[in-house]
C-alpha cells in the first residue's frame, strides 16, 4: 500500500505534531530505539524504505502519550492495529526496533 501525496504530508505533519506535543525530538526518540537521530528523521519523513518503521515510531509516540496522560494528535493514515494490514510484517513490528 502506498500513501497519496496528501496522506504522506498529513502523516509527516502528524508525526511532527505528536513529537512537539510530547517534547520529543529525533535525538530523544533515537536514544529510545538505540539509533542515530538521522534514522528517526528518515522514518518520520517516510523515507526509511521499511513500511513497518513508521508504525513502530507511531506506537512509541502513542504509548508515550498514554503514559503521560496526553491526548495525541490522531494519525489519519496510520490507523488501527498494524497487524491487521496484510502488507505489514507483524514480526518486524513486534520486534519494536528501527534502524
Amino acid at each position: 500500500m502506498s500513501l497519496t501525496s496528501a496522506q504522506r504530508e498529513a502523516t509527516i505533519r502528524e508525526f511532527r505534531e505528536n513529537m512537539a506535543l510530547l517534547g520529543l525530538d529525533a535525538r530523544a526518540i533515537g536514544e529510545h530505539f538505540g539509533v542515530d537521530a538521522a534514522v528517526v528523521e528518515r522514518v518520520v519523513n517516510l523515507e526509511s524504505g521499511v513500511l513497518e518503521y513508521p508504525w513502530i515510531v507511531r506506537g512509541y509516540l502513542l504509548e508515550e502519550a498514554r503514559a503521560r496522560g496526553v491526548k495525541p494528535v490522531p494519525f489519519s493514515a496510520l490507523r488501527g492495529d498494524p497487524h491487521d494490514y496484510w502488507f505489514l510484517d507483524g514480526r518486524v513490528i513486534d520486534a519494536n526496533r528501527i534502524g
